[in-house]
């Protein structure tokens, strides 16, 4: 697998320059990470007319929340990937060991990953319950031993991008 960043508009698209179009011709594609402040990130791509060369519509994905990175597969297809409220710690770690603070959203996927880490200690230490109907839900010895494990990988997250962060700032000083 191999990351593409940067390519956030039309202008900073990756150009793809042989993709097939219908059964026999072939075309220019470009593809990008759009984000929105409210929304979050979505993958969007285009294919340009072989015959009369202009752009066609832009094709764009659900949005996912938090994060997002783009990158080539083994096959050398472009593909994406996202991060929501609904990633498990581990996927969101791998996720920040692949793109580190240059994927779209890493500031984002900072604070989210912190805040994850400090509810799963409550919930692991007993200071944040589930409740239902009103009434407290206890957790278990087991769920309280995953919520501890899921506060160390979401804060090894925060804590694996805020150093990236500052290397890439030291980097470009």
């Amino acid at each position: 697998m191999q990351p593409l960043y940067r390519h956030t508009s039309q202008e900073t698209a990756y150009m793809i320059n042989d993709y097939p179009y219908g059964r026999t011709l072939r075309c220019r594609r470009r593809v990008w990470i759009e984000g929105h402040p409210k929304h979050g990130y979505r993958f969007v791509s285009q294919t340009e007319h072989p015959t009369r060369k202009v752009w066609n519509k832009p094709h764009a994905s659900t949005y996912t929340e938090i994060a997002a990175g783009m990158y080539l597969d083994e096959q050398g297809h472009v593909a994406w990937t996202g991060i929501d409220g609904y990633t498990e710690p581990k996927a969101a770690l791998e996720f920040a060991k692949t793109f580190g603070a240059r994927c779209e959203g890493a500031a984002r996927l900072v604070e989210f990953a912190n805040g994850k880490a400090r509810l799963s200690a409550k919930f692991a230490a007993g200071q944040a319950c589930i409740t239902m109907n009103g009434a407290r839900v206890p957790r278990s010895e087991t769920e309280r031993a995953n919520d501890l494990e899921e506060s160390k990988v979401w804060a090894e997250v925060a804590s694996l991008l805020k150093r990236d962060i500052i290397d890439n700032r030291e980097g470009s000083a």
